[in-house]
Protein backbone atom coordinates (compact mmCIF):
# COMPACT_ATOMS: atom_id res chain seq x y z
CA UNK A 1 0.00 0.00 0.00
CA UNK A 2 1.29 3.57 -0.48
CA UNK A 3 2.47 4.72 2.34
CA UNK A 4 2.67 8.94 2.84
CA UNK A 5 3.75 8.84 6.66
CA UNK A 6 6.33 6.58 7.15
CA UNK A 7 6.79 4.84 10.01
CA UNK A 8 5.37 7.71 12.07
CA UNK A 9 5.66 8.23 16.25
CA UNK A 10 3.18 10.22 16.96
CA UNK A 11 2.28 10.33 20.58
CA UNK A 12 -1.70 10.93 20.22
CA UNK A 13 -2.56 8.98 23.66
CA UNK A 14 -0.16 12.22 25.55
CA UNK A 15 -1.97 14.94 23.48
CA UNK A 16 -5.87 13.15 24.39
CA UNK A 17 -6.48 15.57 26.87
CA UNK A 18 -5.85 18.49 24.55
CA UNK A 19 -8.41 16.76 22.34
CA UNK A 20 -10.82 16.17 24.73
CA UNK A 21 -10.82 19.91 25.86
CA UNK A 22 -11.30 20.95 22.04
CA UNK A 23 -14.32 18.48 21.47
CA UNK A 24 -16.37 19.79 25.29
CA UNK A 25 -15.78 23.23 24.06
CA UNK A 26 -17.22 22.45 20.23
CA UNK A 27 -19.84 20.42 21.76
CA UNK A 28 -21.08 22.72 24.11
CA UNK A 29 -21.01 25.61 21.08
CA UNK A 30 -22.78 23.33 18.76
CA UNK A 31 -25.54 21.93 21.14
CA UNK A 32 -26.33 26.10 22.19
CA UNK A 33 -26.68 26.88 18.55
CA UNK A 34 -29.01 23.90 18.13
CA UNK A 35 -31.04 24.25 20.73
CA UNK A 36 -30.88 28.09 21.20
CA UNK A 37 -30.56 28.90 17.26
CA UNK A 38 -32.30 25.75 15.92
CA UNK A 39 -31.68 23.74 12.73
CA UNK A 40 -33.00 26.04 9.46
CA UNK A 41 -35.39 23.06 8.73
CA UNK A 42 -36.18 22.63 4.90
CA UNK A 43 -39.52 21.82 3.81
CA UNK A 44 -39.14 18.19 3.95
CA UNK A 45 -39.36 18.39 8.12
CA UNK A 46 -41.73 21.60 8.49
CA UNK A 47 -44.08 21.25 5.00
CA UNK A 48 -44.47 23.93 2.71
CA UNK A 49 -43.87 24.47 -0.55
CA UNK A 50 -40.19 25.20 -2.34
CA UNK A 51 -39.82 26.47 -6.17
CA UNK A 52 -36.63 27.47 -7.82
CA UNK A 53 -36.73 29.69 -10.77
CA UNK A 54 -34.67 31.30 -13.21
CA UNK A 55 -35.34 34.32 -15.19
CA UNK A 56 -34.28 35.20 -18.16
CA UNK A 57 -33.37 39.13 -17.19
CA UNK A 58 -32.65 40.14 -14.23
CA UNK A 59 -34.92 40.66 -11.64
CA UNK A 60 -35.02 42.20 -8.01
CA UNK A 61 -35.17 40.34 -4.62
CA UNK A 62 -37.89 43.67 -3.80
CA UNK A 63 -39.70 43.01 -7.36
CA UNK A 64 -39.92 39.41 -6.50
CA UNK A 65 -41.28 39.88 -3.21
CA UNK A 66 -44.21 42.61 -3.58
CA UNK A 67 -45.21 39.47 -6.78
CA UNK A 68 -45.15 37.05 -3.92
CA UNK A 69 -46.89 40.03 -1.37
CA UNK A 70 -50.08 40.01 -4.07
CA UNK A 71 -50.89 35.93 -3.08
CA UNK A 72 -50.39 36.30 0.60
CA UNK A 73 -47.42 35.23 0.46
CA UNK A 74 -45.06 38.44 0.66
CA UNK A 75 -42.98 36.87 4.02
CA UNK A 76 -42.17 34.02 1.98
CA UNK A 77 -38.09 32.65 1.71
CA UNK A 78 -36.07 34.18 -1.02
CA UNK A 79 -32.54 32.80 -1.71
CA UNK A 80 -30.92 34.67 -4.49
CA UNK A 81 -28.60 31.90 -6.31
CA UNK A 82 -25.14 33.45 -7.78
CA UNK A 83 -24.95 37.26 -8.75
CA UNK A 84 -26.44 37.79 -12.34
CA UNK A 85 -29.80 38.25 -9.94
CA UNK A 86 -31.50 35.82 -12.23
CA UNK A 87 -32.15 32.47 -10.14
CA UNK A 88 -34.12 32.22 -7.03
CA UNK A 89 -35.50 29.94 -4.99
CA UNK A 90 -38.58 30.74 -3.33
CA UNK A 91 -39.32 28.76 0.46
CA UNK A 92 -43.56 29.35 2.02
CA UNK A 93 -44.59 26.93 4.94
CA UNK A 94 -47.94 26.49 6.26
CA UNK A 95 -51.47 25.02 4.42
CA UNK A 96 -52.32 24.47 1.25
CA UNK A 97 -48.56 24.04 -0.39
CA UNK A 98 -50.40 23.09 -3.55
CA UNK A 99 -51.57 25.83 -4.23
CA UNK A 100 -48.67 28.39 -4.02
CA UNK A 101 -47.07 26.83 -7.05
CA UNK A 102 -50.02 27.51 -9.54
CA UNK A 103 -50.58 31.05 -8.01
CA UNK A 104 -47.06 32.55 -7.93
CA UNK A 105 -46.87 31.54 -11.73
CA UNK A 106 -49.58 33.40 -12.68
CA UNK A 107 -48.91 36.46 -10.32
CA UNK A 108 -45.53 36.27 -12.44
CA UNK A 109 -47.05 35.92 -15.45
CA UNK A 110 -49.11 39.30 -15.17
CA UNK A 111 -46.15 40.82 -13.54
CA UNK A 112 -43.17 40.28 -15.44
CA UNK A 113 -44.89 39.72 -19.26
CA UNK A 114 -41.50 40.38 -20.81
CA UNK A 115 -39.23 38.20 -19.04
CA UNK A 116 -39.42 35.08 -19.80
CA UNK A 117 -38.83 32.44 -16.79
CA UNK A 118 -38.22 28.59 -15.76
CA UNK A 119 -39.22 26.62 -12.94
CA UNK A 120 -36.49 24.30 -12.02
CA UNK A 121 -37.93 22.68 -8.81
CA UNK A 122 -40.78 22.62 -7.77
CA UNK A 123 -41.43 20.81 -4.26
CA UNK A 124 -44.32 20.35 -1.57
CA UNK A 125 -44.60 18.78 1.72
CA UNK A 126 -47.96 18.77 3.85
CA UNK A 127 -47.06 19.82 7.57
CA UNK A 128 -48.44 16.80 9.09
CA UNK A 129 -45.89 14.25 6.44
CA UNK A 130 -43.14 16.87 7.52
CA UNK A 131 -43.35 16.11 11.44
CA UNK A 132 -44.06 12.39 10.82
CA UNK A 133 -40.63 12.59 8.41
CA UNK A 134 -38.76 14.51 11.36
CA UNK A 135 -39.76 12.11 14.26
CA UNK A 136 -38.78 8.89 11.86
CA UNK A 137 -35.39 10.39 10.85
CA UNK A 138 -34.82 10.65 14.70
CA UNK A 139 -35.79 7.48 15.08
CA UNK A 140 -33.82 6.18 11.97
CA UNK A 141 -30.06 7.87 13.60
CA UNK A 142 -31.29 6.29 17.01
CA UNK A 143 -31.42 2.49 16.05
CA UNK A 144 -28.22 3.03 13.71
CA UNK A 145 -26.00 4.29 16.66
CA UNK A 146 -27.58 1.25 18.76
CA UNK A 147 -27.06 -1.47 16.42
CA UNK A 148 -23.95 0.05 15.84
CA UNK A 149 -22.97 -0.32 19.77
CA UNK A 150 -24.03 -4.08 19.66
CA UNK A 151 -22.19 -4.87 16.57
CA UNK A 152 -18.71 -3.00 17.56
CA UNK A 153 -19.26 -4.30 21.19
CA UNK A 154 -19.27 -8.09 19.70
CA UNK A 155 -16.57 -7.82 17.27
CA UNK A 156 -14.43 -5.80 19.37
CA UNK A 157 -14.92 -4.95 22.76
CA UNK A 158 -17.65 -2.81 24.61
CA UNK A 159 -15.28 -0.41 25.43
CA UNK A 160 -14.80 0.19 21.61
CA UNK A 161 -18.38 0.28 21.02
CA UNK A 162 -19.25 2.89 23.72
CA UNK A 163 -16.24 5.13 22.28
CA UNK A 164 -17.41 4.47 18.87
CA UNK A 165 -21.09 5.19 19.86
CA UNK A 166 -19.46 8.38 21.55
CA UNK A 167 -17.77 9.54 18.85
CA UNK A 168 -19.90 9.13 16.43
CA UNK A 169 -22.41 11.55 18.45
CA UNK A 170 -19.69 14.14 18.64
CA UNK A 171 -19.54 13.66 14.95
CA UNK A 172 -22.86 14.04 14.34
CA UNK A 173 -23.59 17.03 16.94
CA UNK A 174 -20.46 18.90 15.26
CA UNK A 175 -21.37 18.54 12.20
CA UNK A 176 -25.33 19.78 12.72
CA UNK A 177 -23.79 22.85 14.96
CA UNK A 178 -22.13 23.46 12.10
CA UNK A 179 -25.08 23.35 9.42
CA UNK A 180 -27.09 25.78 11.85
CA UNK A 181 -24.43 27.97 12.25
CA UNK A 182 -23.88 28.46 8.45
CA UNK A 183 -27.86 28.45 8.38
CA UNK A 184 -27.59 25.55 5.82
CA UNK A 185 -30.85 23.63 5.28
CA UNK A 186 -32.02 20.66 6.77
CA UNK A 187 -33.81 18.76 4.32
CA UNK A 188 -33.83 14.90 3.76
CA UNK A 189 -30.63 14.76 1.62
CA UNK A 190 -28.67 16.35 4.21
CA UNK A 191 -29.73 13.69 6.27
CA UNK A 192 -28.79 11.37 4.61
CA UNK A 193 -24.99 12.88 4.29
CA UNK A 194 -25.34 12.62 8.13
CA UNK A 195 -26.27 8.93 8.04
CA UNK A 196 -23.32 8.66 5.44
CA UNK A 197 -20.94 10.45 7.84
CA UNK A 198 -21.89 7.92 10.74
CA UNK A 199 -20.93 4.79 8.07
CA UNK A 200 -17.78 6.37 7.23
CA UNK A 201 -16.73 6.97 10.60
CA UNK A 202 -17.91 3.84 11.89
CA UNK A 203 -15.79 2.49 8.94
CA UNK A 204 -12.45 4.54 10.85
CA UNK A 205 -13.10 3.51 13.77
CA UNK A 206 -13.38 -0.54 13.08
CA UNK A 207 -9.78 -0.40 10.93
CA UNK A 208 -8.20 1.28 14.36
CA UNK A 209 -9.88 -0.89 16.91
CA UNK A 210 -9.13 -3.78 14.72
CA UNK A 211 -5.08 -2.83 14.69
CA UNK A 212 -5.30 -1.73 18.07
CA UNK A 213 -6.69 -5.52 19.03
CA UNK A 214 -4.06 -7.19 16.63
CA UNK A 215 -1.32 -5.38 18.23
CA UNK A 216 -2.61 -5.92 21.59
CA UNK A 217 -2.30 -9.79 21.21
CA UNK A 218 1.40 -9.71 20.13
CA UNK A 219 2.36 -6.62 22.63
CA UNK A 220 1.28 -7.93 25.89
CA UNK A 221 4.30 -6.95 27.27
CA UNK A 222 3.80 -3.52 26.71
CA UNK A 223 1.72 -1.01 28.53
CA UNK A 224 -1.54 -0.30 26.90
CA UNK A 225 -1.14 3.19 25.81
CA UNK A 226 1.66 2.12 23.89
CA UNK A 227 -0.30 -0.44 22.38
CA UNK A 228 -3.12 2.11 21.45
CA UNK A 229 -0.21 4.55 19.94
CA UNK A 230 1.36 1.29 17.76
CA UNK A 231 -1.84 0.56 16.26
CA UNK A 232 -3.01 4.50 15.53
CA UNK A 233 0.49 5.39 14.05
CA UNK A 234 0.53 2.22 12.11
CA UNK A 235 -3.03 2.99 10.46
CA UNK A 236 -2.16 6.75 10.49
CA UNK A 237 -1.09 6.53 6.45
CA UNK A 238 -4.02 4.70 5.41
CA UNK A 239 -6.75 7.38 7.65
CA UNK A 240 -4.86 10.14 5.97
CA UNK A 241 -5.22 8.25 2.17
CA UNK A 242 -8.70 7.40 2.53
CA UNK A 243 -10.11 10.87 3.89
CA UNK A 244 -7.77 12.95 1.46
CA UNK A 245 -9.33 10.79 -1.84
CA UNK A 246 -12.86 10.97 -0.01
CA UNK A 247 -12.59 14.58 0.46
CA UNK A 248 -11.22 15.56 -3.09
CA UNK A 249 -14.57 14.29 -4.65
CA UNK A 250 -16.47 16.35 -1.71
CA UNK A 251 -14.72 18.81 -3.01
CA UNK A 252 -15.59 18.26 -6.64
CA UNK A 253 -19.03 18.17 -6.10
CA UNK A 254 -19.10 21.35 -3.60
CA UNK A 255 -17.29 23.58 -6.40
CA UNK A 256 -19.16 22.08 -9.66
CA UNK A 257 -22.35 20.53 -8.32
CA UNK A 258 -24.34 23.41 -8.13
CA UNK A 259 -27.33 24.64 -5.72
CA UNK A 260 -29.23 21.64 -5.38
CA UNK A 261 -26.21 19.25 -3.91
CA UNK A 262 -24.42 21.79 -2.14
CA UNK A 263 -25.74 21.28 1.27
CA UNK A 264 -25.02 18.44 0.73
CA UNK A 265 -21.18 18.51 -0.11
CA UNK A 266 -20.90 20.91 2.38
CA UNK A 267 -22.14 18.50 5.70
CA UNK A 268 -20.29 15.39 3.84
CA UNK A 269 -16.79 17.84 4.19
CA UNK A 270 -17.33 18.87 7.61
CA UNK A 271 -18.63 15.63 8.81
CA UNK A 272 -15.46 13.52 6.88
CA UNK A 273 -13.03 15.93 8.30
CA UNK A 274 -14.14 15.50 11.97
CA UNK A 275 -15.03 12.07 11.96
CA UNK A 276 -11.42 11.47 10.99
CA UNK A 277 -10.64 13.14 14.02
CA UNK A 278 -12.81 11.67 15.84
CA UNK A 279 -11.31 8.17 15.48
CA UNK A 280 -8.05 8.74 16.59
CA UNK A 281 -8.58 11.39 20.02
CA UNK A 282 -11.67 10.13 20.86
CA UNK A 283 -12.11 6.72 20.26
CA UNK A 284 -8.68 5.62 21.46
CA UNK A 285 -8.50 8.59 24.06
CA UNK A 286 -11.72 7.12 25.81
CA UNK A 287 -10.50 3.25 25.96
CA UNK A 288 -7.19 4.83 27.30
CA UNK A 289 -8.96 6.44 30.23
CA UNK A 290 -11.26 3.62 30.65
CA UNK A 291 -8.27 0.90 30.67
CA UNK A 292 -6.93 3.36 33.32
CA UNK A 293 -9.08 3.17 35.47
CA UNK A 294 -10.22 -0.35 35.64
CA UNK A 295 -7.65 -1.94 34.00
CA UNK A 296 -8.32 -5.08 31.45
CA UNK A 297 -7.06 -8.42 33.07
CA UNK A 298 -4.47 -9.60 31.08
CA UNK A 299 -5.50 -13.31 29.84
Amino acid sequence: MIEILRNPTIDFIAKRKYGFIFSAVVMVISLALIFVRGPNFGIDFTGGALLQIKFDQAITTGALRNSLSKIGRGSAQIQSLGVAKTEYIVRVAGENPEGFAPALKTVLSEDFPDNAREFLREETVEPKIGKELLSKTIWAVIIALVLILIYVSFRFDYRFGTAAVIALFHDAIFTLGVLVLTQRELSIVVVGALLTIIGYSINDSIVISDRIREKYNKMRREAYNVVLNTGLNETLSRTVLTVGTTLLAVIALLVFGGTVIADFAFTLLIGFLIGTYSSIFILAGIVSVWEEKFPKKKK
